[in-house]
């Protein structure tokens, strides 16, 4: 995999890449969004429709088009662009302030009455089916999660209001689950109101956004619960320093965003609650998934012993993971790689490289504000 055009700068990247997701206006397709084809969404059977996304998942074509999929705004990827904005601040855009609060407040018209947000589309999972905009977990955590760190550059109590709503519908999701080994119970956060199944990630995600609200509402309450819903999950830590997908039999598999989520979450949970024991989980996590994941060319691995696909998002989320742990060199390597080998011409990020061929399409949230995401690691001031 040998390029010899001339390598784009971080900043050049992260320019050209916010002016094409701003010609898009932030909209566009996603890898799992087929079953938003007025043809596909007419499918009942979750077997069909899982065929459907994963049709979607892998196609080399881009088939949205052809179906009448339309394009939609993702309020996660809202979030990732506003946290990039955050971080690279003019090496992306000059008036990064201004696009910041005008995201935020188009990720504010998308909540939900319950204080969640959720993806625009449909979507089948192994155990469950979610309509759009759905409120979950993740998409919630992410955008609360924004609009803490823009109230840290300009207070409102606008964002206040949101983020206090998010925190009351994370609540909401709790579970007690049977600590391991023991009669206790332990708490975790589900995937959405009417998909009670424990994600690690997911939870884990949840539990640091509580713990951030907690922090900015003074509420101990949310700040306890997020340490213990911490714990519930490193209690599920194999031996090996990873973790599976979730509790379910059908999840019981890894990959290396997922696994990203999951250590900077307990990372970051760690540093704030004094916990060495969630620390020490953070940092096996962590080996486990530099020795696992990361190829000696500094590419990513989406699965465990595979090199192939390279996904954007697992590069972006990287970028992010080895940042978090301080090794700014290897995320740099990483940068690069993505770089030289996942960007088209037009400021864009590719969605996957597989042996034989690149699959360019320019998804707005799996791809580009993951990637957007990750290179304003590196720009942090």
């Amino acid at each position: 995999m040998i390029d010899h055009a001339p390598m784009a700068s971080i900043q050049t990247a992260l320019q050209e890449l916010y002016g094409w997701a701003t010609r898009q206006d932030f909209a566009g397709y996603d890898p799992h969004d087929l079953l938003s084809s007025p043809t596909l969404r007419r499918i009942k059977n979750p077997f069909a429709r899982l065929l459907a996304l994963q049709l979607g998942r892998r196609s080399a074509i881009n088939l949205h088009r052809l179906l009448h999929v339309p394009r939609a705004e993702n309020p996660k990827a809202l979030a990732l662009f506003i946290m990039g904005l955050l971080r690279a601040r003019d090496k992306a855009v000059l008036n990064w302030m201004e696009e910041a609060e005008r995201l935020a407040k188009r990720l504010l018209a998308s909540m939900h009455e319950d204080g969640g947000w959720g993806y625009p589309f449909p979507w089948q999972s192994r155990t469950h089916y979610l309509s759009a905009n759905t409120p979950n977990i993740v998409t919630t955590s992410f955008a609360g999660n924004a609009l803490i760190e823009l109230n840290d550059h300009l207070p409102s109590d606008i964002w206040i209001e949101a983020i206090h709503r998010s925190a009351n519908y994370i609540v909401s999701l709790e579970t007690r689950n049977p600590k391991p080994g023991t009669q206790n119970q332990e708490p975790a956060f589900g995937y959405a109101e009417n998909d009670p199944q424990i994600v690690f990630n997911a939870s884990l995600l949840g539990a640091e956004f509580l713990l951030k609200a907690g922090q900015l509402l003074s509420n101990q309450t949310y700040i306890e619960l997020a340490r213990r819903a911490a714990e519930f999950v490193a209690d599920h830590q194999r031996a090996d320093g990873g973790w599976d997908y979730g509790l379910e039999k059908s999840q019981r598999w890894t990959d290396s965003f997922h696994t990203g989520f999951v250590i900077c979450s307990m990372k970051a949970i760690a540093d704030v609650v004094g916990d060495d024991r969630l620390r020490q989980s953070a940092v096996r996590g962590f080996e486990y998934y530099r020795q696992t994941f990361l190829e000696p060319n500094y590419a990513i691995r989406y699965f465990p012993g595979k090199c192939y696909p390279i996904d954007a998002h697992a590069l972006g989320q990287a970028m992010v993971t080895f940042t978090a742990f301080g090794e700014h060199e290897t995320a740099q390597r990483i940068c690069e790689w993505s770089i030289r080998h996942m960007r088209s011409p037009k400021g864009y990020f590719y969605y996957q490289r597989h042996r034989l061929f690149t699959n360019r399409i320019p998804y707005m949230r799996w791809s580009n504000a993951w990637m957007f995401r990750g290179l304003s690691s590196l720009e942090q001031r």
